[in-house]
C-alpha cells in the first residue's frame, strides 16, 4: 500500500506534504486517532498536562499546547507536531508519518489536491512578502541615509547666500520624514495600499531625491563621497 500510493504521489514535495497535514489536522486529533487519548477532559487552556507515552512517566509530563498545536515532554525531552507524534509512535520518517496522516485523513484524495494548491500558493504570497518587505527595508535604510546627510548640511546654513544654495534641503527633508512614516508604519496598510506607497516613495527618490542630491555631491562636496549614488540602486 505505502510503496504503490508512494508511487502514486511521488510528485508532491515532502515539505508540502508535512505542511499540508500540519495545517490540516489538529494536535489533539492525532492523540485521540493514534494513541487513544482523548485531551477533551484535560484540565489547561493553554497547555495540557498527561502521562507521558513515550517513556515510563508517574507524574504527567508531557506538555501539549492547543494553540500552537506542538508538544513538550519535561521527562525524556521528546517534542513536536502531530508529524512528529505519528513518527514517534511508528518508528518512522517525517514524511512517512505526514503520507499516513494525510492517508487516513482523506488529505490526498480530489479535496486534498485543492488543499495542496491553496498551500502552495501561500507559500508563494509569503515569499512574495517577505521580498517586498525587504525592499520596503532597503528604501526606509536609504532614506534615512540621505536625511541625515541633508541634515549635516543644513546645520552649516550661516547667511543668505547659504540658505539660497541649500535652503531648498528643508522642504526635501519633511517630505523624506513623511515617507519615512509611511514605511516604518506598514501594518496599518493594507498590502495594495503597502504597494500603492512603495511606488510613489520611488518616484519620489527618483524624480526629487536624485536631482537634489547630485547637486549637493556636484556644487557642496566636489563630487567626492563614499555613498553608493541613488541611480544604482533606484
Amino acid at each position: 500500500m505505502w510503496i504503490k500510493s508512494y508511487k502514486e504521489y511521488k510528485s508532491l514535495k515532502p515539505m508540502e506534504l508535512i505542511q499540508l497535514v500540519k495545517d490540516s489536522i489538529r494536535l489533539e486529533v492525532g492523540f485521540d486517532y493514534y494513541a487513544g487519548i482523548s485531551l477533551k477532559n484535560v484540565r489547561g487552556r493553554h497547555t495540557k498536562l498527561i502521562t507521558c507515552i513515550f517513556h515510563q512517566d508517574k507524574t504527567p509530563s508531557l506538555a501539549i499546547k492547543p494553540s500552537k498545536n506542538v508538544f513538550y515532554c519535561f521527562g525524556c525531552q521528546a517534542k513536536g507536531d502531530i508529524v512528529t507524534l505519528v513518527s514517534l509512535l511508528n518508528n518512522v520518517s517525517q514524511f512517512k508519518a505526514a503520507y499516513i496522516i494525510a492517508e487516513d485523513f482523506g488529505l490526498l484524495d480530489g479535496v486534498g489536491t485543492q488543499i495542496i494548491q491553496t498551500l502552495k500558493e501561500k507559500t508563494i504570497d509569503k515569499k512574495l512578502e517577505i521580498n517586498f518587505r525587504k525592499r520596503e527595508v532597503e528604501s526606509f535604510d536609504f532614506l534615512l541615509k540621505v536625511k541625515k546627510h541633508f541634515q549635516s548640511i543644513t546645520k552649516n546654513i550661516k547667511n543668505e547666500r547659504d540658505i539660497q544654495r541649500k535652503g531648498e534641503l528643508y522642504h526635501i527633508i519633511t517630505k523624506i520624514e513623511y515617507y519615512l512614516d509611511l514605511l516604518s508604519e506598514y501594518e496599518k496598510y493594507s498590502p495594495e495600499e503597502r504597494v500603492d506607497n512603495y511606488i510613489l516613495i520611488q518616484k519620489f527618490i527618483g524624480k526629487e531625491i536624485y536631482p537634489i542630491y547630485q547637486a549637493v555631491l556636484d556644487k557642496l562636496i566636489g563630487g567626492e563621497h563614499n555613498w553608493v549614488k541613488l541611480g544604482e540602486q533606484y
